[in-house]
């Protein structure tokens, strides 16, 4: 009963110990995921904020797009008008010759209308419009005879016919002149006030097209700030992103970290409860049996070296100088080729970085590889992983992985005649033999 006790304590104590790193581990992720929420808000509101950038600039542009129509109708009405102004104005000048002409033509009339009122003046200034007066009477009377009589009538009527003729024109030319001179004022008046009127639609016009062309600028000016606040949120949403992959990338790691360790802790708590139990039932240490994997794998356990095996198999080919069994040259066999049948899990051979995850195309420095993976262990070691399946690679890069880490499955893709694992490690960027390091 005793035994039972201590042996129950110790399973509990270690199952404790083991679950300390755990709870650490845990609270790690929590925080994790906090940011990783924290950064996605943060990302979801630069987002929305880049959407509303867009509409303005999409405003801004609607009304750009008005104002350049709107100055370009402006533009053409000032040309009409333009033109309208130019004719009115050779239409004044035109205008502006006759009326100069026609003052010469009024002040030779004025000068005869006065010349004619010095000679009516001096000829008979009491005599009435109709030719009756005392003085042709007088001059009547006069006379000796009736031939003389005759005579002095004949020569009155001359005289009276003249005057009339005289102080007709008199009149005519003075109508004439009132004339002449209210048409030509009157025509010149309307003609400069005309271009007046167009002179007046011209600088309104003018007025327009300045106001058009300072709205165009400003919204120009709108719009590069709009796009600098715009190209401000984009490298904002940028670095988020940049940010929340890392984040999730840590995440990965963590949580396979955190399986890892629950693994460990596991079959480390069943060794423990399996040791306690074998020594309640015998004294003598046997042997304890491992727990059977039927056909799964399992990361293998390191044998004490830098690197575990990355996956179950038979060596088939080492590092050294081959055949290539595609290419059919002769060259180096820059690591070591691991086959096996079935799903074979590939294990990340050492804690690291992964530097790369992906095909490896012509030309990416993992041409022949297939799906391949690089990681990064620090102190100048790298480890390669090739030809896995294709869609069976489980870490992106950037990401950090565990000793035993799952990173994907065994295939035959790239330069592969079937199914292996192609599995390389680099010192300072030179390859080296896997065997002294596993």
């Amino acid at each position: 009963m005793k035994k039972k006790l201590i042996s129950g304590v110790m399973v509990l104590t270690t199952v404790a110990f083991l679950t300390q790193p755990l709870n650490v581990l845990a609270d790690d992720i929590n925080g994790m995921e906090s940011q990783k929420k924290k950064l996605q808000e943060q990302k979801s509101s630069v987002e929305g904020n880049i959407g509303q950038k867009n509409s303005e600039m999409e405003s801004l542009e609607a009304e750009s797009q008005d104002v350049a129509a709107s100055l370009e109708k402006v533009s053409k009405e000032i040309e009409a008008t333009n033109k309208k102004l130019k004719e009115q104005q050779a239409k004044v000048v035109t205008e502006e010759g006759k009326v100069k002409q026609l003052k010469a033509d009024i002040a030779d009339l004025k000068e005869e209308i006065k010349q004619r009122k010095g000679v009516l003046d001096n000829r008979a200034r009491a005599i009435q419009t109709n030719g009756s007066g005392q003085s042709y009477l007088n001059v009547l009377l006069q006379a000796e005879d009736f031939a003389d009589f005759f005579g002095r009538a004949s020569l009155v009527t001359e005289i009276v016919n003249a005057d009339q003729e005289i102080m007709k024109k008199q009149k005519e030319d003075q109508d004439l002149l009132k004339k002449m001179q209210d048409t030509s004022e009157k025509k010149l008046a309307e003609l400069n006030q005309l271009a007046t009127q167009i002179t007046v639609i011209k600088n309104n016009l003018e007025s327009q097209k300045a106001e058009q062309d300072d709205l165009l600028l400003t919204l120009a000016t709108k719009k590069d700030k709009t796009n600098q606040e715009k190209a401000v949120l984009e490298a904002q949403k940028a670095n988020l992103s940049k940010e929340e992959q890392q984040v999730a990338a840590n995440l990965t790691a963590a949580y396979a970290e955190e399986q890892h360790k629950k693994e460990m802790a596991a079959k480390q708590a069943a060794e423990a409860k399996r040791k306690a139990s074998s020594r309640q039932t015998t004294s003598s240490a046997s042997a304890p049996s491992q727990p059977s994997q039927g056909s799964s794998y399992s990361a293998p356990a390191s044998s004490g070296g830098m690197f575990i095996k990355p996956a179950a198999g038979i060596l088939t080919s080492g590092f050294s100088e081959r055949t290539n069994p595609v290419t059919g040259q002769y060259e180096s066999h820059k690591g070591q080729d691991i086959a096996a049948g079935g799903t074979v899990p590939v294990f990340a051979a050492a804690s690291g970085t992964v530097v790369f995850s992906g095909f490896g195309a012509s030309g990416s420095g993992y041409g022949g590889y297939g799906y391949v993976v690089e990681i990064d262990h620090g102190n100048g070691y790298q480890t390669l992983y090739g030809h896995m399946r294709a869609g069976s690679l489980s870490v992106v890069a950037g990401q950090k992985v565990m000793q035993g880490q799952n990173i994907g499955i065994m295939g035959s893709t790239g330069q592969s005649t079937g199914q292996h694992l192609h599995f390389e490690i680099h010192k300072n960027g030179v390859p080296v033999n896997p065997a002294p390091y596993l």
